[in-house]
């Protein structure tokens, strides 16, 4: 006989809470950039410009599109395990945002390369990764991982793409992104700053564990940008393409400035996994 989960309607202390009060009050509204598709000159830019842009663009609608599956599977998960009820609506909001980003990524990318797009997600192996009902420390280890440290990441890394991006299409493109990638960053420190005071000290050490070896790995994962050949190099930065010595200033900048001031912050020890992470060269 499986356990009953008791659920009562319980808030964060935190500004996550605020806002899911004023959406029930039906006075928040997040509005969707509008994208101008038909502004697209692709005679501006250099092939090898618009093909770079369109490799990345894809790679993009690959992984907003995986994070559709991802964040419904945290959504349910947090309703089963009675998280407050702000978390759980704003995680189940989140899909929604996803397959939007990939759409718009999937819709660039045939704009770049003018032609037809696909991407091939392995649905068994997403399966795979839900075989096992989700407890409590992994739903902490995935918010973490996913949403505090990866959301953050992708959040800078998006922005500094649409900083780049002079072409009016693809700027629309990132702003639309960043603006919800804001808010799942948010989730991921909301739901830490929620879950900490409730660690024991050996699920504090776990948790602590899995952020500092995904720190140690993070400069070496990131180090390689894309970087256009030298007649393509202005073209590709005003489709918003993220160089390497670019990407490189990014990550050690929201590292250092954002996310392990933040998890230090909760008592998580990172500043001491980011001091001896694995270096690129």
């Amino acid at each position: 006989m499986s356990a009953a989960v008791r659920v009562q309607r319980v808030l964060t202390t935190t500004p996550l809470a605020r806002q899911h009060e004023r959406g029930l009050a039906g006075t928040l509204t997040r509005r969707v950039p509008a994208v101008p598709w038909k502004a697209f000159e692709r005679s501006k830019y250099p092939e090898a410009a618009l093909a770079l842009a369109a490799v990345a663009q894809t790679k993009l609608a690959l992984g907003e599109y995986g994070a559709v599956d991802l964040f419904a599977h945290i959504a349910s998960s947090m309703a089963l395990l009675g998280v407050p009820f702000d978390l759980v609506a704003a995680a189940a909001r989140t899909p929604a945002d996803e397959i939007r980003h990939a759409d718009y990524a999937m819709r660039a990318a045939k704009m770049l390369s003018d032609k037809d797009v696909t991407i091939s997600i392995d649905a068994e192996d997403l399966r795979k990764r839900w075989e096992k009902p989700v407890d409590q420390e992994h739903l902490d280890m995935l918010m973490l991982e996913i949403c505090a440290i990866g959301e953050t990441l992708s959040c800078a890394l998006l922005s500094a793409c649409k900083e780049r991006a002079t072409d009016p299409v693809m700027h629309a493109v990132f702003a639309g992104i960043v603006a919800d990638e804001v808010h799942h960053a948010r989730l991921g420190w909301y739901y830490l700053a929620w879950r900490a005071p409730q660690w024991t000290r050996a699920e504090k050490q776990r948790v602590a564990d899995r952020g500092g070896f995904v720190l140690t790995k993070m400069e070496k994962q990131f180090w390689h940008g894309r970087d256009a050949v030298p007649g393509a190099r202005k073209g590709a930065r005003a489709l918003g393409v993220l160089e390497s010595k670019g990407q490189r200033e990014t990550v050690k900048d929201v590292m250092e400035n954002e996310i392990v001031p933040g998890l230090d912050a909760i008592g998580l020890g990172a500043s001491h996994a980011w001091r001896v992470r694995e270096r690129a060269h």
